[in-house]
This record gives C-alpha cells, structure tokens and sequence, in this order.
C-alpha cells in the first residue's frame, strides 16, 4: 500500500469517534435519524496459498480493508438517541479535551454528513475545525467522505463509491498534498460474480494494475511510476 501515512490520519479521527461511543454523554441517533449504509468491499475470494503470498492479492485485500474501516470508525460515533431540529441530526462527545459534534443533514437524494472538532488535546488545539465531510444516497449505494488536513480546509484524502445498474460497486480514493495536487489514486471495483480489479496511480501514471476472476485467481502488473513501463508481474490461482 502507498497510503501509509493518509491511512494513519483516517484511523487517528476514527479511533477518537469511536471511543467517544463508548461515553456516557454521547447521543446517537433516534428511530427515525439516517443510518450510515456504507458499502462493503472485498478482494479475491480464494483459499488458495499463492493468493495469500502474491503482492497482487494481499494488496486487493487491504484496500477492500480500508474501505470498510474507514466508515466502520464513523459509524462507531453514534450509540443512542439523537438530537434533532428540523431537517438535521446532532451526536456530540467529548474525549480527552476534545469535543466532537457530528452531523447529518437530510436533502431530496440522502443526506450530508460533517464532523467538526473543537478543544486541545497535548499540543495540538482545535477551533471549530471540521475534519470529515460527505454525503451518501439514501439507499447507500453511492457515497463519499472527505478528510481535510489538520485545521486546515484542503482536502487529504478522500473516498468515493457507486453501484451500477447491474449492482457491480466501484469505489475510488485520492491522495493530496498540501497545494492541492494529486500524489495518489486507487480504483477499487466489485463485480456481482465476485470477479474485480484494483487500479493504483502515483500522481497520474498507473503504477500497479490488479484483476481477479470469480473463482478468485488473478494476474498483478506492475509499472514503473516515472516512464509508466511494465517492471514486474504475477498471478495466484
């Protein structure tokens, strides 16, 4: 994975929501508030040892964890009754120094979601800082969540997802740096049988190109990210 450091920030913010579920005063939604729906990804699904060894494989594994840890954390935030007021829902906690209220907005399509911080925990303070954005349709099958570098407004990471007519489910995450320029991309895709493939940039050139079949074997390709020429490959079976 070429995400390590982003992946660090993701799981930092979905580690302080999801002990703030485990207190006391969190409030979380009631009958009626929306429920995050978000979507389920997996890699190949074989039993075979090559997939457990093949850099292909394991890496189509750990993207699909990724996906769905970084919405299982969010969705940790909530654990009780909401509060609501017109067309929004509030849950707000504190933990460690730092409070976190956590919103959703109903529109026609779904609803919108925001996480903003306030409070100082050791050296670092926050002043009404919003950390995550997003949005997801009502039924879940399409989404995204945007992560935002430390009290600033420019976009870090983000994560997308969509699902076709056929239910075949396609998800996306981008890396930025701080001028706003894309350092990485990955392309995540969920076919109905169980087939898929993983495609990962550095910058713009596709750097590792992953496919499987329904049975769970798969070919792996990968490419040198300054003249985007094929340096290595495999397959597990």
């Amino acid at each position: 994975m070429r995400l390590t450091k982003n992946v660090t920030l993701i799981f930092a913010i979905a580690v302080f929501v999801a002990g703030c579920s485990s207190k006391n005063n969190v409030t979380g939604p009631n009958s009626s508030a929306p429920q995050l729906k978000a979507p389920q990804f997996h890699g190949p699904v074989s039993t075979s040892s090559s997939a457990d060894t093949s850099l292909g494989a394991r890496t189509a594994v750990s993207t699909a964890a990724l996906f769905d840890g970084i919405s299982a954390g969010f969705m940790a935030y909530y654990a009780g009754s909401g509060t609501q007021s017109g067309n929004s829902w509030t849950w707000s906690s504190t933990e460690n120094g730092i409070t976190g209220v956590w919103t959703a907005t109903s529109a026609s399509s779904g609803y919108s979601w925001k996480l903003v911080l306030n409070g100082s925990s050791g050296n670092t303070s926050y002043n009404n800082w919003t950390a995550l954005t997003g949005s997801e349709s009502s039924d879940g099958k399409s989404g995204n969540w945007t992560l935002y570098y430390l009290n600033s407004s420019e976009p870090e990471f983000a994560a997308s997802w969509s699902t076709d007519s056929n239910g075949n489910l396609t998800g996306t995450i981008l890396v930025y740096n701080t001028s706003g320029a894309l350092t990485a991309k990955e392309i995540f895709t969920n076919n109905t049988d169980n087939s898929g493939e993983l495609k990962i940039y550095t910058g713009a050139t596709l750097t590792l190109d992953i496919k499987w079949i329904a049975n769970g074997s798969g070919t792996w390709v990968e490419y040198d990210p300054t003249s985007g020429a094929e340096i290595n490959s495999g397959s597990w079976s």
